[in-house]
């Protein structure tokens, strides 16, 4: 007996409904990668920008904690690469753009007392310091390089060489000074000599080199003394802002912050009238993403400070997304005077 086989097909009815079950379960599947892998996207780049504002915040914090380091009492004048500072901290206050902050001190450890030979150094009224090695106070052609001429020995006590330095003292290890010493270190080794720095912290969007521009501003460095580098360098990418409040010690002069009745935020400046009278900087750093978030229509720049009132920095949405970090940090060298 023959079996007829079954050859019935489907019916376009039938191949229709798979058909939209099928689109129906690709758009799902394509809608729920897109949402993935945006969010995934938007995180990696919050991510960014919460690191990239970390590490701006850190090495200010650490730089401004330092300031001061080594000076001498004011009043004092200090010229490095041509720029006199007059104090630990130089304000440049902006209501509608980045502020920038100059901090002198810090303190570059460039070698540690050692005795060289028969060479009266290190003791009360020498005009020699021995080192164990003068490399960092020399430029690329091997010559005293005089924005380093300003030292502390120990953190103790602050002293200035002299921009004359003869082949022969380099040679031995040996650097003139402007003044003897008026500490005494004879034969004991180890104790630190610092270089005094001078470092400048802004907003840049002109360095391409570096990749710092419009799209992409950065938290750039200056160190007047070339320790960490000639001009200026990128510390952090993506930096879109610095404000700087500062804490001042002025009336009376108590170690304390003044404050007006009881103390809060408002007590800090954002232009104190003297730059010698700072002893606590509130710091704001505004990090952002690289890119913009095209599915956001809600986001602008965060306004710190006396930014508040910026039209620039109130004005309407432009897609980025920020991550502000704020922190209050005392000096721990201020330079207040008497």
């Amino acid at each position: 007996m023959n079996v007829i086989a079954n050859r019935n097909g489907f019916t376009l009815v039938e191949v229709l409904v798979a058909m939209a079950i099928g689109a129906m379960v690709v758009t799902a599947a394509y809608s729920l990668f897109f949402t993935s892998n945006r969010t995934s996207m938007v995180q990696e780049e919050l991510s960014e920008a919460q690191q990239n504002a970390r590490v701006a915040m850190e090495r200010l914090a650490r730089d401004i904690r330092t300031a001061g380091f080594g000076l001498p009492e004011p009043p004092f004048s200090l010229t490095i690469d041509g720029t006199t500072f007059t104090s630990p901290v130089t304000v440049t206050n902006s209501s509608n753009s980045p502020d920038k902050i100059t901090l002198l001190g810090i303190g570059y450890k460039a070698g540690v007392l050692k005795k060289n030979g028969t060479a009266d150094c290190n003791e009360t009224g020498d005009s020699l310091l021995c080192l164990s090695s003068v490399e960092k106070f020399l430029n690329d052609s091997s010559s005293f390089k005089t924005s380093r001429k300003y030292i502390s020995i120990g953190g103790i006590e602050y002293i200035e060489l002299s921009s004359a330095q003869t082949t022969t003292d380099l040679e031995a290890n040996n650097l003139a000074l402007a003044s003897n010493l008026s500490g005494k270190y004879g034969d004991v080794d180890k104790v630190p000599v610092y270089i005094i720095q001078a470092v400048e912290y802004s907003i840049a969007t002109d360095l391409p080199n570096q990749d710092c521009s419009v799209q992409n501003p950065c938290l750039v460095g200056k160190d007047f003394t070339d320790l960490r580098g000639a001009g200026r360098w990128a510390v952090a990418e993506n930096i879109e802002d610095i404000q700087f409040a500062y804490g001042v010690d002025a009336n009376p002069r108590d170690g304390k912050i003044d404050f007006a009745g009881s103390y809060d935020e408002g007590d800090f400046l954002d232009a104190p009238a003297d730059d010698n009278s700072i002893i606590a900087v509130r710091i704001n750093v505004i990090g952002r993403t690289r890119h913009i978030d095209p599915a956001a229509d809600s986001f602008s720049l965060e306004c710190r400070e006396d930014r508040a009132d910026d039209t620039g920095c109130t004005g309407a949405s432009d897609g980025y997304r920020r991550r502000p970090l704020s922190k209050v940090v005392k000096i721990r060298n201020p330079r207040t005077g008497a």
